[in-house]
């Protein structure tokens, strides 16, 4: 078995090849364009700065474990055993190449987050096939196998069997490994210092638990960070870069798959988890911050514990070393578990320890508070969405059963009431005629941006074309003490103006064919009593033409004539003249 100076030997020997190769990786970012530049807003480092630091980080890795092999160092290893951690390695390889491939590219010409994505779930497939996977969990006393259900691809004599259960966790562990690295890679030394205690950890776990690969791994990676943060360290002359933050994720995610008190085949998962809680902390903050708030969770934002840190007061070398502090904290909660076989001591105290520090944290900064009213308002929203939805389901079938014109546009007066707006004008034009045109109480139309109504309260106008030859206009206003936000109101309403011009077309068509089967003339669907809202408009022969300078769309479903319009503060949208829309 490999004594502690060969694991200390490895740690130097990738610690020197990352400071001899940095260097040289400097003027390859800055030749192939990878470089950080400062934006006011998140990026918050003085100046232009090169990134793609991931390449002499695994440059230092690879020394050190190619040492090992080529060294001598593994021959007091079972033969069996070595073979096995070789034969690993090769999809590891080959696994971590795809990841600095997807970074390089990420750092020098920008990535979409879908490709990306898919990079590293390429990368995740190798591991997974070549047996670096979760088989099951025990942890707590709680042991779940995930051997099953089994999809089998097997193809004439060869055969591929995969357990779904198995690869779903290990594609989630892997890629949330490699993504949380990536989120709190904002500020110099951060995730390399991280990285470095959280490997210094594992490396003593394994080395305690007699794990000779994960060791190796582990403490060559440590090394090599090591190294790499003599040149991050604030002021950076390199930063890690999306190549360096998802190489360390995937090392990590390895090294903990691989690294379990009860050997590579059964994994504690627990350890690994607590000893990355700075990371996991931050990353689960922002995903509730953006859920909350109704933002893509792809949306940056400068709400990160090391930005709150700096909002307090704190200069960048003051924030670093505090949270290098709460990091060494959880890492000495899992030691003390992992020497005392204590899974429970080691959560407990590593989940409160992160509570405390994310309350005192956010409460500083009124984040705390500003969450709580973010959520509620959440919560509210949630609620309006469901009725409006309810609502308008429920007018839409009505509207389907409805043969009436007057019907149709009284339950959808009624559908706005009950949202909060009055429907201020309702217009329809089919093949250059007018079907109806209903005005109130605006008798001047749609209420301008001037008046007293508009500046009371938010309007929007729906004109939706069929894209052939009808045209619905429907205006609406909504007062300012209405209880449904605007926004949801008027999208709902636009769905159900949708599904009205579609029934008034197919009422419009199925009148037409009824009165040619008869050999009638087609009468008219508005034609009603002059006490109603509606009255009919003099047929007009002109051909019909773009509406609003805006191309009609090729269907109802398909919105392309700008469906929302709010009146506070915006000028009104110029109308082209257009003979069938006539002088209102």
């Amino acid at each position: 078995m490999m004594i502690s100076n060969s694991y200390l030997l490895i740690f130097a020997v990738a610690f020197m090849g990352c400071v001899l190769a940095t260097p040289i990786v400097t003027r390859i970012a800055i030749w192939a364009g990878a470089i950080d530049r400062p934006d006011q807003f998140r990026r918050i480092h003085k100046g232009a700065t090169p990134r793609l630091g991931g390449l002499g980080l695994a440059f230092g890795i690879g020394v050190a474990v190619l040492l090992v092999g080529v060294g001598g160092y593994l021959n007091d290893w079972d033969a069996a055993s070595r073979q096995e951690w070789w034969n690993t390695q090769r999809y590891v390889l080959v696994a971590s190449l795809i990841v600095l491939m997807v970074g390089f590219v990420d750092d020098t010409r920008a990535m979409g987050p879908r490709m990306k994505l898919l990079g590293q779930a390429c990368a995740v497939l190798f591991l997974f096939f070549g047996g670096i996977r979760i088989q099951r969990f025990d942890t707590l006393g709680l042991s779940i196998d995930l051997g099953g259900p089994v999809l089998d691809l097997s193809v004439g004599q060869f055969g591929l069997q995969i357990p779904l259960a198995s690869l779903l966790v290990t594609m989630f562990w892997f890629l949330a490994c490699m993504n949380i690295w990536n989120l709190i890679d904002g500020m110099d030394g951060l995730a390399s210092g991280v990285g470095l205690l959280v490997s210094g950890t594992l490396t003593l776990v394994a080395i305690h638990v007699d794990n000779v690969g994960v060791a190796i791994l582990a403490a060559a990676l440590a090394g090599s960070l090591a190294g790499f943060l003599l040149y991050n360290w604030h002021p950076a002359c390199i930063f890690l870069g999306d190549s360096g933050s998802l190489l360390i994720g995937l090392l990590i995610g390895i090294i903990g798959v691989q690294g379990s008190l009860k050997g590579p085949s059964t994994i504690s998962i627990l350890f690994p988890i607590l000893a990355m809680g700075l990371p996991i902390s931050d990353t689960a903050m922002a995903i509730f911050r953006r859920w909350v708030r109704n933002l893509p969770l792809s949306a940056a934002d400068r709400r990160h514990v090391h930005h709150l840190l700096i909002g307090l007061g704190l200069n960048p070398r003051q924030a670093v070393l505090l949270l290098y502090c709460f990091a060494g904290f959880l890492c000495g909660a899992v030691l003390l578990g992992v020497s005392l076989r204590n899974e429970m001591l080691a959560l407990v105290l590593g989940l409160s320890g992160c509570l405390a520090f994310l309350i005192i944290l956010t409460s500083r900064m009124d984040e705390f508070k500003n969450l709580q009213g973010d959520f509620k308002a959440r919560i509210v929203r949630g609620r309006q969405e469901r009725a409006a939805a309810k609502l308008t389901w429920e007018a839409i079938q009505r509207i389907e059963l409805t043969e009436d014109l007057f019907a149709i546009r009284k339950l959808l007066q009624e559908t706005a009431q009950e949202l909060g707006c009055s429907l201020e004008r309702i217009s329809c034009t089919r093949d250059g005629s007018e079907v109806f045109n209903d005005i109130e109480p605006y008798q001047g139309g749609i209420p301008s941006p001037t008046s007293a109504a508009a500046v009371a309260g938010p309007s929007a106008v729906f004109r939706l074309s069929s894209g052939t030859d009808l045209l619905l206009t429907v205006a609406l206003h909504q007062d300012s003490d209405s209880a449904t936000a605007a926004d949801i109101a008027f999208r709902f309403l636009q769905r159900l103006s949708l599904a009205t011009a579609e029934r008034i077309e197919r009422l419009l068509i199925a009148r037409e064919e009824t009165s040619q089967d008869r050999g009638d003339e087609p009468s008219e669907l508005s034609e009603q009593p002059s006490s109603d809202s509606f009255s009919s408009g003099t047929r007009q022969s002109s051909q019909v033409t773009p509406v609003l300078s805006i191309a009609p769309s090729p269907s109802l479903t398909r919105l392309s004539l700008g469906w929302l319009r709010m009146t506070l503060g915006w000028s009104e949208r110029s109308v082209v003249r257009h003979p069938t829309l006539g002088d209102k």
